[in-house]
C-alpha cells in the first residue's frame, strides 16, 4: 500500500502540468510530495525505518489502504485551491495601499536588525565550533546566546526578537518590489536581508529547518513572479541569489555531517532521505496508534489557547503529551499527520475542509489576470501549509501565527481601499 501515495501525487502532478501547461504554483507544490513520497518508498523498501526520527521499525510497520488514502485525500484537497491560480495569465499585481505594505516592510526590517544585533557576537564562534554538540544542547533545553542576550533588552525591543518568524514575508514583498515598484536598491536589499532573519537565527542552535523552509518559499516566489522577470532583472537576481544558495547548502551539509553518527549504520545521504521521506510512514503510525481520548488543539488554534486557555505548544507541553501517548510526537508527519494526531481523523477532515474554503474564498476564481499584493501575501502565507507541510504543520505556535495577522491587516486595509 505504500506505493499509493507516490502514484497518487505523480498522477496529480502530471494532471496539473498538463492543465497549466508547465510549471505553476500547483505543480511546484505537488512535486514536493512526489519527492517526499518516493523517498518514503525508498526507506520502507530498504528497511531504513526506526532511525532518523522515524517512529518504528519494519517489524512494526503497517501501511493500510485507509491511512494511505486519508494521507493522499487530505493533502490533495489542500493543494487543489492553488490550481485555480495560473501565473502565466496574471497581467498585473496592483497595490491599493502602498503605505500599508511599506509599513509592514519597515516592521520586518526592524525585526531583522534586532536579530542581527543579537547574533553578531556569537555567529563566528558557533560556525567554527561543534555544531552537533550545539544541537544536542539545544534539544536538552539550553538557551542560545541570542536568547540570553535578548533577555537583557528592554521589553519593546525583546518583543521584536520573539516575532522574528514573520520576516519570511520579506521574500514576496522583495520580489514584488523588484518586478513592479521603483524602490531604491538599499530598500529592497534590506527587505531581502530581513527575509533571511530566521535562517540566520537558526545558526544559533545549529538548525537546518529554517534554511530548508527559506529555500522552499524562495522557489515559490520565483515560480509566482518569474514571468515578470526582465533579462536584466534575471541577471541581477542570479548574482544575488546564487551566493545565498551556496552558503545555505554548505551550512546544511556541515550541520548534517556534524549530526551524523558513524555507528548508526546509515550514511549521511540515507539519513537525509529518512528525514525527507518519513512523513507518510509516521502518518500511518499515528493512524494506528494515536489515542482518541488524548486529543489537544493548541497547535491548530494557537491564538485561542494562548489568550483564553493560557496554554501553548511549548517543549514542556509536548513532553507532557508524549508521556501520555507513550511515543514521540515531535516528529515529521506532514501537516496532515500533526493535525490528525492532535484532533483526530474527523478533526483533520474538518480542518482540511475549512482550509479549502478559506483558500478558495481568497483566490475567488480560476484564471484571474489581476491580483492585489495583499492577496498575494495572504496566499503566500496560506501556501506555507502544503509547502512546508511535507514536514510538519508550520503554524503550531502563537508566535508563528503573527505573520498571518500582519498580512490580514494589509489585506483588509487594501479591501477597504478598493470599496472606497
Amino acid at each position: 500500500m505504500y506505493l499509493i501515495p507516490p502514484l497518487f501525487f505523480m498522477g496529480l502532478f502530471f494532471w496539473f502540468w498538463k492543465t497549466h501547461k508547465g510549471l505553476d504554483l500547483c505543480t511546484y507544490m505537488t512535486s514536493l510530495y512526489v519527492v517526499n513520497t518516493l523517498f518514503s518508498v525508498y526507506i520502507i523498501a530498504m528497511e531504513l525505518l526506526g532511525s532518523g526520527g522515524i517512529l518504528f521499525t519494519n517489524a512494526d510497520a503497517v501501511f493500510g489502504i485507509v491511512p494511505s488514502m486519508l494521507f493522499c485525500l487530505s493533502i490533495g484537497i489542500v493543494l487543489f485551491p492553488f490550481s485555480l491560480i495560473h501565473v502565466r495569465e496574471i497581467k498585473q499585481i496592483t497595490i491599493r495601499a502602498p503605505w500599508a505594505v511599506d509599513t509592514l516592510s519597515l516592521v520586518l526590517m526592524a525585526l531583522s536588525f534586532v536579530n542581527l544585533y543579537l547574533v553578531v557576537d556569537s555567529m563566528f564562534d558557533i560556525l567554527s565550533g561543534d555544531l552537533g554538540q550545539l544541537r544536542q544542547e539545544h534539544y536538552a533545553g539550553a538557551p542560545s546566546p541570542a536568547q540570553l542576550k535578548a533577555e537583557t533588552l528592554p521589553f519593546i525591543v525583546r518583543f521584536f526578537f520573539y516575532f522574528q518568524q514573520s520576516t519570511i514575508l520579506g521574500l514576496p514583498i522583495f520580489f514584488y518590489n523588484v518586478c513592479f515598484r521603483k524602490k531604491p536598491w538599499w530598500w529592497n536589499g534590506a527587505l531581502l536581508f530581513a527575509s533571511l532573519t530566521c535562517p540566520i537565527a537558526g545558526i544559533q542552535v545549529a538548525d537546518r529547518t529554517e534554511f530548508v523552509f527559506y529555500g522552499i518559499m524562495a522557489l515559490y516566489c520565483v515560480v509566482m513572479f518569474h514571468h515578470f522577470f526582465t533579462q536584466k532583472l534575471k541577471r541581477r537576481l542570479i548574482m544575488v541569489c546564487i551566493p545565498i544558495a551556496v552558503l545555505g547548502v554548505v551550512y546544511v551539509t556541515a550541520v548534517s555531517a556534524s549530526r551524523f553518527d558513524e555507528n548508526s549504520g546509515t550514511s549521511p545521504m540515507e539519513r537525509n532521505i529518512q528525514y525527507t521521506g518519513q512523513a507518510y510512514a509516521n502518518f500511518c503510525y499515528f493512524y494506528e496508534n494515536a489515542q482518541p481520548d488524548l486529543y489537544s488543539a493548541e497547535r491548530e488554534l494557537p491564538m485561542f489557547h494562548h489568550f483564553i486557555k493560557h496554554r501553548d505548544s511549548t517543549p514542556e507541553r509536548r513532553a507532557q503529551r508524549m508521556s501520555e501517548h507513550g511515543f514521540f510526537i515531535s516528529v515529521f508527519a506532514s501537516f496532515a499527520g500533526d493535525i490528525m494526531l492532535d484532533i483526530g481523523i474527523d478533526g483533520l477532515l474538518l480542518w482540511v475542509l475549512c482550509f479549502f474554503l478559506l483558500t478558495t474564498l481568497i483566490i475567488r476564481r480560476s484564471h484571474r489576470d489581476e491580483f492585489d499584493i495583499s492577496e498575494v501575501l495572504v496566499i503566500f502565507m496560506l501556501s506555507v501549509v502544503p509547502l512546508f507541510g511535507i514536514f510538519y504543520y508550520r503554524y503550531h505556535t502563537f508566535l508563528g501565527t503573527f505573520a498571518m495577522l500582519l498580512v490580514l491587516g494589509v489585506f483588509f486595509v487594501s479591501l477597504k481601499k478598493k470599496k472606497e
